[in-house]
Protein backbone atom coordinates (compact mmCIF):
# COMPACT_ATOMS: atom_id res chain seq x y z
CA UNK A 1 0.00 0.00 0.00
CA UNK A 2 1.19 3.50 -0.87
CA UNK A 3 0.53 6.69 1.05
CA UNK A 4 -1.69 8.02 -1.75
CA UNK A 5 -3.71 4.80 -1.85
CA UNK A 6 -4.28 4.90 1.90
CA UNK A 7 -5.40 8.52 1.91
CA UNK A 8 -7.77 7.91 -0.97
CA UNK A 9 -9.37 4.70 0.33
CA UNK A 10 -9.39 4.93 4.14
CA UNK A 11 -12.26 7.42 4.46
CA UNK A 12 -14.80 6.21 7.02
CA UNK A 13 -18.16 7.83 6.31
CA UNK A 14 -20.59 7.56 9.22
CA UNK A 15 -24.26 8.33 8.58
CA UNK A 16 -24.72 9.87 12.04
CA UNK A 17 -21.87 12.33 11.50
CA UNK A 18 -23.03 13.18 7.97
CA UNK A 19 -26.64 13.76 9.04
CA UNK A 20 -25.55 15.86 12.02
CA UNK A 21 -23.29 18.05 9.90
CA UNK A 22 -25.91 18.45 7.16
CA UNK A 23 -28.54 19.48 9.72
CA UNK A 24 -26.17 22.00 11.33
CA UNK A 25 -25.29 23.48 7.96
CA UNK A 26 -28.92 23.59 6.79
CA UNK A 27 -30.14 25.25 9.99
CA UNK A 28 -27.36 27.83 9.84
CA UNK A 29 -27.88 28.73 6.18
CA UNK A 30 -31.67 28.83 6.57
CA UNK A 31 -32.06 30.57 9.92
CA UNK A 32 -28.94 32.67 10.47
CA UNK A 33 -28.40 35.93 8.66
CA UNK A 34 -24.65 36.41 8.55
CA UNK A 35 -21.98 38.07 6.47
CA UNK A 36 -19.70 36.19 4.11
CA UNK A 37 -16.81 35.84 6.55
CA UNK A 38 -19.01 34.50 9.31
CA UNK A 39 -20.59 31.99 6.94
CA UNK A 40 -17.15 30.93 5.74
CA UNK A 41 -15.99 30.47 9.34
CA UNK A 42 -18.98 28.35 10.36
CA UNK A 43 -18.87 26.16 7.25
CA UNK A 44 -15.10 25.75 7.67
CA UNK A 45 -15.72 24.51 11.21
CA UNK A 46 -18.07 21.83 9.87
CA UNK A 47 -15.56 20.88 7.17
CA UNK A 48 -12.73 20.50 9.70
CA UNK A 49 -15.02 18.38 11.90
CA UNK A 50 -15.74 16.06 8.97
CA UNK A 51 -12.02 15.79 8.21
CA UNK A 52 -11.25 15.00 11.85
CA UNK A 53 -13.92 12.33 12.18
CA UNK A 54 -14.22 10.75 8.71
CA UNK A 55 -10.93 11.22 6.88
CA UNK A 56 -8.08 8.66 7.06
CA UNK A 57 -6.94 10.55 10.16
CA UNK A 58 -9.64 8.64 12.07
CA UNK A 59 -8.52 5.06 11.28
CA UNK A 60 -4.91 6.15 11.69
CA UNK A 61 -5.69 7.40 15.18
CA UNK A 62 -7.87 4.43 16.08
CA UNK A 63 -5.61 1.66 14.83
CA UNK A 64 -2.06 2.79 14.13
CA UNK A 65 -0.76 6.11 15.46
CA UNK A 66 -1.08 7.85 18.79
CA UNK A 67 0.11 11.04 17.07
CA UNK A 68 -2.76 10.87 14.56
CA UNK A 69 -5.20 10.54 17.44
CA UNK A 70 -3.66 13.61 19.10
CA UNK A 71 -4.02 15.56 15.85
CA UNK A 72 -7.66 14.53 15.68
CA UNK A 73 -8.27 15.64 19.27
CA UNK A 74 -6.58 18.99 18.66
CA UNK A 75 -8.83 19.64 15.67
CA UNK A 76 -11.94 18.87 17.74
CA UNK A 77 -10.82 20.96 20.72
CA UNK A 78 -8.88 23.90 19.29
CA UNK A 79 -10.05 24.43 15.71
CA UNK A 80 -13.68 23.36 15.24
CA UNK A 81 -15.30 25.22 18.19
CA UNK A 82 -13.65 28.61 17.52
CA UNK A 83 -14.59 28.46 13.84
CA UNK A 84 -18.22 27.62 14.67
CA UNK A 85 -18.47 30.35 17.32
CA UNK A 86 -16.91 32.98 15.05
CA UNK A 87 -19.66 32.14 12.58
CA UNK A 88 -22.45 33.23 14.95
CA UNK A 89 -23.50 36.87 14.39
CA UNK A 90 -24.40 39.11 17.31
CA UNK A 91 -28.04 39.55 16.26
CA UNK A 92 -28.67 35.80 16.17
CA UNK A 93 -27.01 35.29 19.55
CA UNK A 94 -29.09 38.04 21.14
CA UNK A 95 -32.28 36.51 19.74
CA UNK A 96 -31.40 33.03 21.03
CA UNK A 97 -30.46 34.35 24.46
CA UNK A 98 -33.94 35.84 24.84
CA UNK A 99 -35.25 32.25 25.04
CA UNK A 100 -35.46 31.48 28.75
CA UNK A 101 -34.14 27.91 28.55
CA UNK A 102 -31.17 28.89 26.38
CA UNK A 103 -30.37 31.89 28.56
CA UNK A 104 -30.53 29.81 31.74
CA UNK A 105 -28.27 27.14 30.29
CA UNK A 106 -25.82 29.75 29.02
CA UNK A 107 -25.64 31.43 32.42
CA UNK A 108 -24.47 28.15 33.95
CA UNK A 109 -22.34 26.52 31.24
CA UNK A 110 -20.98 29.83 29.97
CA UNK A 111 -19.42 30.84 33.27
CA UNK A 112 -15.65 31.08 32.71
CA UNK A 113 -14.73 29.02 35.78
CA UNK A 114 -17.18 26.25 34.85
CA UNK A 115 -16.13 26.30 31.20
CA UNK A 116 -12.39 26.27 31.99
CA UNK A 117 -12.51 23.37 34.42
CA UNK A 118 -14.94 21.39 32.25
CA UNK A 119 -12.79 21.69 29.11
CA UNK A 120 -9.40 21.23 30.76
CA UNK A 121 -10.69 18.45 32.99
CA UNK A 122 -12.24 16.51 30.11
CA UNK A 123 -9.13 16.88 27.95
CA UNK A 124 -6.85 15.74 30.77
CA UNK A 125 -8.99 12.84 32.00
CA UNK A 126 -9.50 11.33 28.55
CA UNK A 127 -5.73 11.15 28.06
CA UNK A 128 -5.19 9.12 31.20
CA UNK A 129 -4.12 5.68 29.89
CA UNK A 130 -6.98 3.85 31.64
CA UNK A 131 -9.72 5.98 30.06
CA UNK A 132 -7.92 6.46 26.76
CA UNK A 133 -7.44 2.73 26.24
CA UNK A 134 -11.01 2.01 27.32
CA UNK A 135 -12.35 4.46 24.73
CA UNK A 136 -10.22 2.89 22.00
CA UNK A 137 -11.62 -0.54 22.84
CA UNK A 138 -15.30 0.50 22.96
CA UNK A 139 -16.80 2.38 20.03
CA UNK A 140 -19.70 3.86 21.98
CA UNK A 141 -17.33 5.27 24.60
CA UNK A 142 -15.12 6.61 21.82
CA UNK A 143 -18.04 8.47 20.29
CA UNK A 144 -18.91 9.91 23.71
CA UNK A 145 -15.28 10.97 24.12
CA UNK A 146 -15.38 12.97 20.89
CA UNK A 147 -18.72 14.55 21.79
CA UNK A 148 -17.39 15.55 25.21
CA UNK A 149 -14.40 17.21 23.54
CA UNK A 150 -16.64 19.21 21.21
CA UNK A 151 -19.12 20.27 23.91
CA UNK A 152 -16.62 21.28 26.59
CA UNK A 153 -14.29 22.96 24.09
CA UNK A 154 -17.22 25.03 22.82
CA UNK A 155 -17.94 25.96 26.44
CA UNK A 156 -14.29 26.94 26.86
CA UNK A 157 -14.16 29.25 23.84
CA UNK A 158 -17.58 30.81 24.49
CA UNK A 159 -16.48 33.42 27.11
CA UNK A 160 -13.64 34.54 24.82
CA UNK A 161 -15.50 34.52 21.49
CA UNK A 162 -19.00 35.36 22.73
CA UNK A 163 -20.95 36.89 19.81
CA UNK A 164 -22.27 39.64 22.13
CA UNK A 165 -19.30 41.94 22.86
CA UNK A 166 -20.32 43.00 26.38
CA UNK A 167 -20.62 39.35 27.43
CA UNK A 168 -16.99 38.52 26.68
CA UNK A 169 -14.32 38.27 29.31
CA UNK A 170 -12.49 41.49 30.07
CA UNK A 171 -9.02 41.72 28.55
CA UNK A 172 -7.02 40.86 31.66
CA UNK A 173 -9.28 37.96 32.59
CA UNK A 174 -9.26 36.63 29.03
CA UNK A 175 -5.46 36.68 28.88
CA UNK A 176 -5.19 34.77 32.16
CA UNK A 177 -7.93 32.36 31.04
CA UNK A 178 -6.08 31.48 27.83
CA UNK A 179 -2.58 31.50 29.31
CA UNK A 180 -3.54 29.13 32.12
CA UNK A 181 -5.10 26.75 29.58
CA UNK A 182 -1.90 26.90 27.51
CA UNK A 183 0.15 26.13 30.62
CA UNK A 184 -1.94 23.06 31.44
CA UNK A 185 -1.78 21.97 27.82
CA UNK A 186 2.01 22.26 27.96
CA UNK A 187 2.21 20.08 31.06
CA UNK A 188 0.04 17.42 29.44
CA UNK A 189 2.06 17.58 26.22
CA UNK A 190 5.36 17.23 28.10
CA UNK A 191 4.07 14.21 30.02
CA UNK A 192 2.82 12.52 26.84
CA UNK A 193 6.14 13.20 25.12
CA UNK A 194 8.29 11.55 27.74
CA UNK A 195 6.23 8.74 29.31
CA UNK A 196 7.12 6.14 26.69
CA UNK A 197 4.91 4.07 24.35
CA UNK A 198 3.83 1.21 26.62
CA UNK A 199 1.05 3.19 28.32
CA UNK A 200 -1.11 3.03 25.17
CA UNK A 201 -0.63 -0.64 24.15
CA UNK A 202 -2.99 -0.55 21.17
CA UNK A 203 -0.28 1.25 19.19
CA UNK A 204 2.47 -1.25 20.03
CA UNK A 205 0.92 -4.07 17.98
CA UNK A 206 -1.89 -2.66 15.78
CA UNK A 207 -4.54 -4.98 14.37
CA UNK A 208 -3.67 -3.66 10.88
CA UNK A 209 -7.26 -3.73 9.66
CA UNK A 210 -6.35 -1.53 6.67
CA UNK A 211 -3.08 -3.29 5.84
CA UNK A 212 -1.17 -0.05 6.47
CA UNK A 213 1.21 -1.13 9.23
CA UNK A 214 4.16 -1.59 6.87
CA UNK A 215 3.43 1.83 5.39
CA UNK A 216 3.40 3.44 8.85
CA UNK A 217 6.47 1.66 10.22
CA UNK A 218 8.73 1.46 7.17
CA UNK A 219 7.68 4.12 4.66
CA UNK A 220 6.82 6.78 7.20
CA UNK A 221 9.44 5.58 9.67
CA UNK A 222 7.20 5.86 12.73
CA UNK A 223 7.99 3.34 15.42
CA UNK A 224 5.80 3.11 18.50
CA UNK A 225 8.34 5.17 20.46
CA UNK A 226 8.71 7.95 17.86
CA UNK A 227 4.94 8.02 17.37
CA UNK A 228 4.45 8.52 21.11
CA UNK A 229 6.95 11.39 21.17
CA UNK A 230 5.37 12.99 18.11
CA UNK A 231 1.91 12.80 19.69
CA UNK A 232 3.15 14.52 22.84
CA UNK A 233 4.93 17.20 20.82
CA UNK A 234 1.75 17.88 18.84
CA UNK A 235 -0.17 18.43 22.07
CA UNK A 236 2.66 20.49 23.52
CA UNK A 237 3.75 22.84 20.72
CA UNK A 238 1.01 23.24 18.06
CA UNK A 239 -1.65 22.87 20.76
CA UNK A 240 -0.19 25.67 22.87
CA UNK A 241 0.36 27.78 19.76
CA UNK A 242 -3.40 28.04 19.21
CA UNK A 243 -3.87 29.54 22.67
CA UNK A 244 -1.06 32.02 22.08
CA UNK A 245 -2.46 32.98 18.68
CA UNK A 246 -5.75 33.72 20.45
CA UNK A 247 -3.87 35.80 23.02
CA UNK A 248 -2.11 37.77 20.29
CA UNK A 249 -5.43 38.31 18.49
CA UNK A 250 -6.98 39.70 21.68
CA UNK A 251 -4.02 42.03 22.21
CA UNK A 252 -4.19 43.19 18.59
CA UNK A 253 -7.91 43.92 18.92
CA UNK A 254 -7.33 45.76 22.20
CA UNK A 255 -4.52 47.82 20.64
CA UNK A 256 -6.67 48.70 17.60
CA UNK A 257 -9.60 49.74 19.82
CA UNK A 258 -8.18 51.87 22.65
CA UNK A 259 -11.66 52.73 23.90
CA UNK A 260 -12.13 49.01 24.73
CA UNK A 261 -14.97 48.50 22.27
CA UNK A 262 -13.34 45.93 20.05
CA UNK A 263 -15.09 45.13 16.83
CA UNK A 264 -15.88 41.62 15.76
CA UNK A 265 -16.43 40.09 12.36
CA UNK A 266 -19.31 41.69 10.51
Amino acid sequence: MTTAHFWLTAWDFEWSINIGCILMMAFYLWKVQAGMWRRLSFLSGILVMVIALESPLDPLGDDYLFSAHMAQHLLLILIVPPLLLLGIPEAAARAWLRVKVIAGTEQILGRPVVAWFAAIGVMTLWHLPLLYNFALAHEGVHVFQHLSFLVTATMFWWPVLHPVPECRLAMGAALFYLFSAAAENSVLGIILTFIGPGHYPAYLHPDDEYGALKLVRETWGLSAASDQRLGGLLMWIPGCSVYFIAILALLARWYAEPDGEAEVLA
